[in-house]
């Protein structure tokens, strides 16, 4: 029996690979989607789901690169419903990162400063403005906070159908629970094994996040990467209240409301690992001693799940995307931003397959530069 062959193969069913996939297609090009869990099993399904050009990763070495991608990320995401038909739920609520002491204060100042520099529509307010704003904020816990109005949130699940609803419309496929085990060079491209199946493929793309390196190491290409666990968690649905998302810097600390009223939110870093079946209690204590000063309406809030997701960090803070070897690109390293980048990286990275050309906004992530 002959193998399936197809123009460009995808490894990894998420916001990012079914990006790549949805924009070749878009352009007319072939692409066969290969998912190794039920969709939104990983990274994205996992994901918060909030949508930031403020990137905080990599100052000092291109975060300015990180910047540009992150708000050609938001840009289309605005649009991505209505692009695609499918509802993300996307949502221009804006982010207020707050501080709650001068060492945050001096953190946030110089944050300020390079993010005007690059054309970000921060603005700082008092505890006064914010509770004026939003006055079930409590301004006595905080001392000042950097509010962006439009910097907003996406459901990741819908982001995620969206892609798969348009791939499928495009005569595509998405191929769930079928794990890629290996990848191998051929005469004419590359021979790529499933667990239920083997596939030719003229390029492959990888993009399965903390895997990644796992299949580019079999053809001599890895990618350091550190996997890095957050929890979170999610409430009742309570009455839609909340303005903007908000944030702590200095204790990795994320709270906001879905559109369905549920209050989700992390904070903290676990030890790096790959386990996602472990959850804490300490992390409950520690997003509760955070929000309840900040939003005292919240100190009954009940918490109905939490769970554990991965973020794939490389040694420079900066994703890994682009071309390994001829016909052979990966994209992964994304921290805790993917979501944001996805539609930005995706339409890039197709755009590069199809012209063989790196795109110019590409070129500061090289997967090649670590050597």
């Amino acid at each position: 029996m002959m193998m399936p062959k197809y123009e460009t193969v995808v490894i990894g069913g998420g916001a990012m690979g079914l990006g790549v996939a949805y924009n070749l297609m878009r352009r007319g090009r072939e692409a066969h989607v290969l998912e190794g869990d039920y969709l939104n099993a990983g990274s994205t399904g996992r994901n918060v789901g909030v949508l930031k050009a403020r990137n905080p990763y990599a100052m000092e070495n291109g975060n300015e690169d990180l910047v540009k991608l992150a708000k050609e990320g938001l840009r289309l995401h605005a649009n991505l419903s209505s692009e695609t038909g499918i509802n993300t739920f996307h949502k221009r609520s804006g982010c207020l990162i707050v501080a709650k002491d001068e060492e945050d204060l001096k953190e946030l100042e110089d944050y300020h400063r390079h993010f005007k520099s690059l054309g970000l529509d921060e603005m700082q307010l008092t505890p006064k403005d914010i509770h004026s704003k939003w006055p079930y904020m409590d301004p006595d816990s905080i001392i000042s906070g950097f509010y962006s109005r439009s910097e907003a949130n996406a459901h990741p699940f819908g982001v995620v159908w969206a892609y798969v609803e348009c791939i499928r419309k495009m005569k595509g496929t998405v191929e769930k629970q079928n794990k890629v085990t290996k990848i191998e060079k051929a005469s004419d491209g590359y021979k790529v094994t499933a667990e239920r199946g083997e596939y030719e493929a003229e390029n492959v793309v990888v993009a399965c996040a903390e895997h990644s390196s796992e299949l580019t190491e079999q053809l001599g290409f890895k990618i350091p990467m550190t996997p890095m666990r957050k929890e979170v968690l999610i409430s009742e649905p309570v009455r839609p209240f909340f303005g903007p998302t908000v944030e702590r810097l200095s204790t990795h600390f994320q709270v906001t409301q879905t559109m369905r009223g549920e209050i989700m939110g992390t904070i903290d870093w676990m030890d790096p690992g790959l386990d996602l079946g472990q959850t804490t209690s300490g992390f409950l204590n520690s997003f509760a001693d955070e929000i309840v000063p900040i939003m005292p309406v919240l100190r009954n809030l009940n918490i109905i799940r939490q769970w554990t997701g991965i973020c794939d960090r490389t040694p420079d803070d900066k994703p890994a995307v682009g071309r390994l070897d001829e016909g052979l690109y990966v994209t992964c390293g994304y921290h805790d931003y993917g979501i944001t980048v996805a539609p930005i990286v995706g339409r890039l990275l197709a755009e590069t397959i199809a012209s063989g050309e790196t795109t110019p906004m590409l070129k500061p992530f090289d997967p090649l530069r670590f050597g």
